[in-house]
């Protein structure tokens, strides 16, 4: 499976990766003459086109489509690296966020307090054994009584979990604020003493004014020296939506999260502010949008009913009458497996639909590469342990909004 070669051309095919990317990329890896690269041709017509010859394979960009043929093991080694270089970037980050506050800038802490990933593990074994004691203390007042007081368990339960865990983090509410990033790009082999003495030095400060931005900066490269590659500032500008509170948490987690049962609330971690620009973070938000559109929460809280109570009914209905035979544990088995697994094809489902919501608003580029930096290097999995994953594989989504692109495009 060529899945880096073949995520590159669909990110060509999108405009996330433009050809000068790949020519900058190509005169890179020249430079380290590492991956047995002979000559490379270029082609200046109306659109440019390039020709890489490798010792054990090759390599062309035309008409905005990538191709690679030969050896297909080391073909991917290179396109790895080559997505590296135009999407993620080389090198160790050193990231520091600020709250522009007017003439101060704030500084966000980024030491997590708690996980922004909601635990369904911790939630689904409350629920059941809430389930089983439920029926335990009710079946005698009959069916009707008993299934309806665990769907109201079911639903309280993932609702006070859900909130629960929201309220316990540490969070800032950033609807359309600016938001500061001083990024110092430092070389892999970066020496650990002075990697330690920057992060030292990053973490003392609280807050600057604008003025003392500049002796920030200066600060970091007299520790850093020449070890520092570059420092960037970048002003990352937090969309404002109305009816829904975006807030920020310190979590070391690439991650975004929404809520939508007692009021609208899209949750997003520091490292992803820290890992994507404005504009793909702008896409992530409305990929969480698309959650709250589409109403994803209450389809997942559907599900979870469901299985609760036919999970209930076999345990103590079923299993009971029927005896408990090979037949009877079988069923239940499989309908446990069933439920597991259909739960996360729904959960992929409703992830396709949420990045279709923001493509339609005009994120194309930037959710591609949001979707890559997020999950690089893990951008594909075997077709079995894709049935149990809760997110369609990057590579999967990729062809998703490429496949809807041309849709738009064609209609």
């Amino acid at each position: 499976m060529r899945a880096y070669s073949k995520l590159l051309d669909s990110l060509m095919k999108l405009g996330s990766i433009k050809v000068s990317d790949i020519v900058r990329s190509l005169n890179t890896n020249a430079e380290k003459n590492g991956n047995g690269l002979l000559y490379v041709v270029y082609s200046l017509n109306s659109d440019i086109s390039v020709e890489a010859y490798f010792t054990r394979f090759y390599l062309a960009v035309t008409n905005g489509s990538l191709r690679i043929r030969g050896d297909w093991r080391k073909a991917e080694e290179f396109s790895k690296i080559m997505l590296r270089d135009t999407v993620i970037g080389n090198g160790k980050k050193l990231v520091m966020l600020f709250r522009d506050e007017g003439e101060e800038y704030v500084k966000i802490p980024t030491r997590p307090g708690s996980s922004i990933t909601m635990n369904p593990a911790v939630s689904f074994i409350t629920s059941s054994i809430l389930t089983l004691i439920i029926f335990l203390l009710l079946t005698k007042y009959g069916i009707l009584l008993t299934l309806t007081v665990v769907i109201a368990q079911v639903l309280l339960t993932n609702i006070a979990y859900t909130y629960v865990s929201f309220l316990r983090m540490i969070k800032l509410r950033v609807n359309g604020s600016s938001i500061i990033k001083v990024t110092a790009t430092l070389p892999i082999d970066v020496p650990e003493d002075t990697l330690t003495r920057l992060i030292s030095y990053a973490s003392s400060i609280r807050s600057i004014s604008k003025n003392q931005l500049a002796l920030l900066i200066s600060g970091l490269r007299a520790i850093g020296g020449s070890r520092i590659l570059n420092i960037s500032i970048e002003r990352v500008l937090v969309p404002s939506i109305k009816g829904v509170n975006v807030y920020l948490v310190p979590s070391p987690e690439c991650n975004a999260v929404s809520l939508n049962l007692i009021n609208k609330v899209i949750v997003v971690s520091t490292k992803l502010v820290a890992c994507l620009n404005e504009d793909e973070l702008k896409a992530v938000i409305h990929h969480e949008l698309g959650h709250i559109a589409n109403k994803d929460t209450y389809k997942a809280l559907a599900a979870s009913v469901a299985y609760s109570l036919t999970s209930a009914v076999m345990l103590l209905y079923v299993i009971p009458r029927a005896g408990l035979t090979i037949v009877t544990i079988t069923a239940y088995a499989l309908i446990a497996l069933l439920a597991v697994v259909t739960s996360l094809a729904l959960s992929r489902i409703n992830e396709t639909k949420a990045d279709l919501y923001a493509l339609s608003r005009g994120y194309k580029e930037s959710l591609a590469t949001a979707l890559v930096k997020v999950t690089y290097p893990s951008i594909h999995s075997s077709l079995v342990k894709r049935i149990f994953l809760s997110h369609p594989t990057t590579l999967s989504r990729i062809n998703a909004i490429l496949k809807m692109t041309k849709r738009l495009n064609e209609g």
